[in-house]
C-alpha cells in the first residue's frame, strides 16, 4: 500500500512539476499564389519559451517567385518569433481574447477581429498580431478542431520598405493530411 501511495505521489508531483507546454506543435501552410509570386510555404511551430505563461511561436516561410520579378532573394524567405500568452493552445485564450476585444502581450497587440467560416467551421476566430517592431503584421484563423494549431489560414504582411513590394502579403492554408482533418 505504501509502495502504491509512493508511486501515485511521485506521478503527481512529476505530473504538476511538468511545464505546461509538453512538445513542439507545427502547423504548415500552402501558401497561395500573390501578386509577385507563385507560392511557397509556410510554418508555424509553438514551443515553450524563456518567460513563464508565455510560449514563442516561429513563423518561417519560404516563397517561391514568379520568373519575371526582380526581388532579392532575401526578401523570399524569412523567421518572425512572437511571443504570445500560453492559453493561446487552447480556445480557452480566443474565447477570453473575444471577450476583452485586444490585449497587450510581450511585443505586440493581440485583437479578437470577431468570427468567421474558416474552409470547414463556421464559426472561428479572426485574429490580428501587431508587433510593436513594425516589421510584420499576423493574422490567423482559428478553431479549435483544426490539427496543430487549430489554424486554418494565416496571412503574413511583410513591411518591406522597398516601393515594388511596399506592404507585401503572402496568405497560406492549412495544409490538411489524411490522417490530421
Amino acid at each position: 500500500m505504501f509502495n502504491t501511495v509512493k508511486s501515485l505521489s511521485l506521478l503527481l508531483l512529476v505530473t504538476l512539476s511538468a511545464p505546461a507546454f509538453a512538445d513542439p506543435s507545427t502547423s504548415t501552410f500552402a501558401i497561395l499564389p500573390g501578386k509577385l509570386h507563385k507560392g511557397g510555404q509556410l510554418t508555424a511551430t509553438a514551443s515553450e519559451s524563456d518567460i513563464p505563461g508565455m510560449i514563442r511561436i516561429k513563423v518561417e516561410y519560404e516563397i517561391t517567385k514568379k520568373n519575371i520579378v526582380p526581388v532579392p532573394s532575401g526578401y523570399l524567405s524569412g523567421t518572425y518569433e512572437q511571443l504570445l500568452p500560453e492559453e493561446f493552445l487552447k480556445e480557452e485564450g480566443y474565447l477570453e481574447l473575444e471577450e476583452v476585444g485586444a490585449i497587450e502581450a510581450e511585443g505586440a497587440t493581440i485583437i479578437h477581429q470577431g468570427r468567421i467560416p474558416d474552409r470547414t467551421h463556421a464559426d472561428a476566430h479572426l485574429i490580428q498580431i501587431i508587433p510593436d517592431n513594425g516589421k510584420y503584421e499576423f493574422h490567423l484563423v482559428y478553431h479549435p478542431g483544426n490539427p496543430g494549431l487549430g489554424w486554418d489560414q494565416v496571412k503574413l504582411i511583410l513591411r518591406t520598405g522597398i516601393p515594388l513590394l511596399g506592404n507585401y502579403w503572402i496568405e497560406g492554408e492549412l495544409v490538411r493530411t489524411s490522417g490530421n482533418q
